[in-house]
């Protein structure tokens, strides 16, 4: 679909105008247009956000016929801008009636121009952009008195020129019509008449080129490579270097960069190799290499000879020495745990089944009574049957089944529960409980002991105690 824009004009009542502005939001970006017909210059501004801005010049009167393909800053496009529409040319002759209007069209990418202006009641003056860029200008005149309708078309390369072959057509096709003074104004040919009604200009139309201020783009960007992150400046130039792994902070020196901000020096990024394989490779004095002794080659570092470091770590080392020893005298670990997890398990209690009585009432309520017609008979308030309603054939055999059904499973649940009681009776070394007793102990398996020599353990844990503090003996006499 097309996108139109109308032209704000600059002497739109003057027989050439002075100055053609245009500004929009088209294919993909911001379109500006500044247009000198009287100089034949013109000027088309596309800009995408975060991109180059595309311009399009020419100095031949030519329409856009194609889209903007030079790439320019998008500061140095505003400028531009400003520059080609300052200073307008001084206000021309006003001769035509009408004014003129028009319109910028994008379709596809692809600009093109049209202007119009009513010269007369029954004639008007078109011009319109070809694919090259050239003008066609068109006079139609509509059927008056003893005249048929007529038009006429001529080319030209730049606007003015098209604009006055233009007027040439208007005045050969209205005068077979009528006289002149259908398409001129009376105060430019009667003096007496613009002393009472002089010329009055219309007001300067608003400039919508001033609504074209895109932010300049970032000055600085990232690029990744394979070896790693440049900086580059907007002439893309290298600024700073930085490793596969150091994204990071190329991020943090290009946002430093961009708000102009100093990030430090760029640190190169090294290879680290110890000296035996810089020699094997000969890679000793190349830039970006770094060359660091093998481990064998450090030096151990000396023990601490200050008073107040010695006399600390003695300090640490009996207090060490201390709780080792009262672990030595403590087998909590090895002989009391089982017993009391063995306590904490005893204690706890175990649900209580529920009433096998209880559960088989439920589960013969599930199924209700029906009708001899097949619907639930109407029940009282203990889900049985009411008086009233007829049960089937087969129905009295079907509810005595469900009951022996439930007397089997409720006696054989009783008989699971005792035997259960009686065995943890019998492994806790009391009695076996009876049905509802409260405070019935859980069964509970004991925990088997872990096999432990404390007389071993003890011994190790002496020795070790006996060492640590000969060492810190040691150390204090030696400070």
């Amino acid at each position: 679909m097309p996108e139109k824009f109308r032209l704000n004009i600059l002497g739109a009542d003057e027989d050439v105008p002075r100055l053609l502005l245009a500004y929009g939001r088209a294919c993909g970006g911001e379109v500006a247009f500044v247009m000198r017909p009287r100089d034949n210059t013109a000027l088309l501004v596309h800009q995408v956000k975060k991109q180059p801005a595309k311009v399009w010049r020419t100095d031949q009167g030519l329409a856009p016929s194609h889209p903007p393909e030079e790439d320019a800053d998008p500061g140095a496009a505003v400028a531009e801008v400003k520059r080609t529409k300052a200073n307008p040319p001084p206000a021309g002759p006003a001769t035509l009636r009408g004014r003129w209007v028009g319109l910028l069209n994008c379709e596809d990418g692809t600009p093109s121009m049209r202007l119009e202006r009513k010269v007369a009641a029954y004639g008007v003056l078109r011009l319109a952009s070809k694919p090259d860029g050239r003008w066609t200008a068109t006079f139609d005149r509509a059927p008056k008195w003893f005249s048929a309708a007529k038009q006429e078309s001529v080319e030209r390369t730049g606007l003015a020129e098209a604009i006055q072959a233009g007027m040439g057509l208007v005045v050969g096709l209205v005068s077979e019509a009528c006289s002149f003074r259908d398409t001129r104004r009376r105060n430019t040919v009667d003096a007496e008449y613009a002393q009472v009604h002089p010329y009055q200009p219309p007001k300067a139309p608003k400039d919508p080129t001033e609504r074209y201020q895109p932010r300049p783009g970032p000055a600085y960007s990232l690029r990744e490579g394979e070896t790693g992150f440049d900086v580059l400046d907007a002439a893309g130039n290298v600024v700073a270097r930085f490793g596969t792994r150091e994204k990071g902070k190329a991020q943090k020196h290009l946002r430093a960069l961009n708000k102009g901000q100093d990030p430090g020096p760029a640190p190169t990024p090294e290879v680290t190799v110890t000296a035996d394989v810089a020699g094997a490779f000969g890679m000793g004095g190349l830039p970006g290499v770094k060359v660091v002794p093998a481990l064998h080659e450090i030096p151990a570092p000396e023990p601490p000879s200050c008073p107040t470091s010695v006399a600390r770590i003695a300090s640490a080392t009996e207090k060490e020495a201390e709780a080792l020893g009262e672990l030595a005298q403590s087998l909590w670990g090895s002989t009391e745990a089982p017993e009391r997890w063995a306590a904490q398990g005893a204690s706890s209690s175990t649900p209580r089944p529920s009433s096998p009585r209880r559960s088989a009432r439920a589960r013969s309520r599930r199924r209700p009574w029906r009708t001899s017609a097949g619907r639930p008979a109407p029940t009282n308030r203990r889900g049985t049957r009411s008086a009233g309603a007829r049960p089937r054939r087969g129905d009295h055999a079907a509810s005595d089944h469900r009951a022996r059904l439930a007397r089997r499973r409720a006696g054989r649940e009783v008989l699971r529960r005792r035997a259960g009681e009686a065995r943890s009776g019998a492994a806790g070394g009391g009695t076996a409980f009876s049905r509802g007793t409260a405070g019935k102990p859980a069964r509970s398996r004991k925990a088997k002991a872990p096999e432990v020599d404390p007389a071993k353990d003890k011994a190790l844990v002496d020795a070790f105690a006996q060492a640590i503090q000969a060492a810190a003996a040691q150390m204090g006499a030696a400070s």
